[in-house]
């Protein structure tokens, strides 16, 4: 039977969309968890230090199952078939959420750490479901990854929000803490049931096949990954980008705290405005650089305009300046991501997509790792120190595309 292209499409969307949902819903609940004495997971006596340290360990682990994560599944997906690996990852997924929830309502610190390690080892279904997307060759890559950012970048802004919905008992006396675990698990079923139904199974050779301690040697498939010369080139290029993009995603909320005292309901007008940013500039623009053999150009000029819009949040005293330049570094940030993704997909073949931008995906988690690392001691210095380093992080990426990128 024949599978409208279309339709996939949209179905791959869908679980994009309503997956990062899920991750972002539970995004605001474990500052309160641990620093909070009303919904405190750990015991009464513990001190300040203990607090700091064990809500670190909590959010570190979840990018670190990613870290190593990311790159297996998506390898195993080009061996056994997508839609299988997608499928199984997100009942492993549910299942690891429903043990979050549980950890949290019964106060298990363990079993909450080993549940959000789980969890971020099974969010590599995310780079199945861009795989997944690149095979469907009736549409340009520029217009499949542009929404599957864009829709990415929707639900990053709408999951919080519903997450604080999902504990608030002035809605619900039942809703706690756990609530949006269970949620997210149920709604992680849901997600399978329809890949299930609807996506087309990818046909598998023998002759394809490698053997599973292969597939799963993260050093030895980087290596071997690396002995093409353009995709290290271009995997070099995305993590040090996205490196200057995250020290922004992480820090330009607590600079802009710093500089005028905003309060959390002040910081959702920013991050509205750049998610919306966000959106517009994976989803709408690269889609006028579909015929375009290089894109070369457009993503030097976006690393280029990130770098100084930096330097101009620094040096404004405006906020509805500020606001602006939000939105337009979303715009710019999404163009280039989408574009680089676009060049990092065509660098590879068809039989390794999935492995590719797992491989993609956990470069960026280890950078936002070794960012949350550093970034605390920048910060002792001033926070505009932090916006500097980003902004000459993004310059140096500009320079090195200039020379480099073909």
């Amino acid at each position: 039977m024949t599978v409208n292209p279309q339709k996939q499409f949209f179905v791959i969307l869908l679980i994009v969309f309503l997956g990062f949902l899920g991750i972002s819903m539970p995004y605001l609940i474990f500052p309160a968890l641990f620093l909070n004495p009303d919904y405190d997971i750990l015991d009464e006596n513990a001190t300040a230090t203990a607090q700091a340290l064990y809500l670190g360990v909590t959010l570190a682990v979840y990018p670190l199952g990613q870290f190593v994560g990311s790159p297996i599944l998506g390898a195993l997906s080009d061996d056994y078939g997508r839609k299988k690996l997608l499928t199984a990852s997100l009942v492993v997924s549910a299942f690891f959420n429903l043990l979050t929830g549980f950890a949290i309502s019964k106060h298990i610190l363990w079993l909450l750490i080993a549940s959000r390690f789980g969890a971020g080892l099974m969010e590599g279904n995310i780079a199945i479901a861009r795989a997944m997307a690149t095979d469907i060759k009736a549409i340009s890559k520029q217009k499949t990854l542009g929404k599957i950012n864009a829709a990415a970048s929707i639900a990053y802004l709408i999951g919080p929000f519903f997450g604080g919905l999902l504990t608030d008992k002035n809605i619900s006396e039942s809703f706690t803490t756990a609530t949006p675990f269970y949620f997210t698990s149920l709604l992680l079923l849901a997600l399978t049931a329809l890949a299930g139904v609807v996506l087309k199974g990818q046909t598998v050779t023998p002759s394809k096949m490698r053997s599973f301690w292969t597939r799963i040697n993260l050093y030895n498939r980087l290596k071997n990954l690396f002995k093409n010369k353009t995709l290290q080139l271009l995997m070099i290029l995305s993590t040090c980008f996205t490196i200057a993009v995250d020290i922004f995603y992480e820090f330009g909320p607590v600079f802009l705290t710093l500089k005028w005292d905003l309060s959390p309901a002040d910081l959702i007008y920013y991050n509205g405005i750049l998610c919306i940013g966000l959106a517009l500039g994976n989803g709408f623009l690269p889609k006028y650089f579909t015929n375009s053999p290089s894109n070369r150009q457009p993503i030097i000029l976006s690393i280029f305009g990130f770098s100084l819009l930096l330097l101009l949040m620094i040096i404004t005293e405006f906020p509805y300046l500020m606001l602006f330049f939000f939105g337009v570094s979303g715009l710019v940030i999404g163009l280039a991501v989408t574009l680089i993704t676009v060049k990092i997909s065509d660098s590879a073949s068809d039989q390794i997509q999935g492995e590719v931008l797992g491989v993609q995906h956990s470069l960026r988690v280890l950078g936002d790792g070794i960012i949350c690392l550093f970034g605390g001691f920048l910060l002792l210095v001033s926070s505009k120190a932090i916006l500097v380093a980003a902004a000459m992080i993004a310059l140096l990426t500009m320079i090195y595309s200039y020379y480099r990128l073909a």
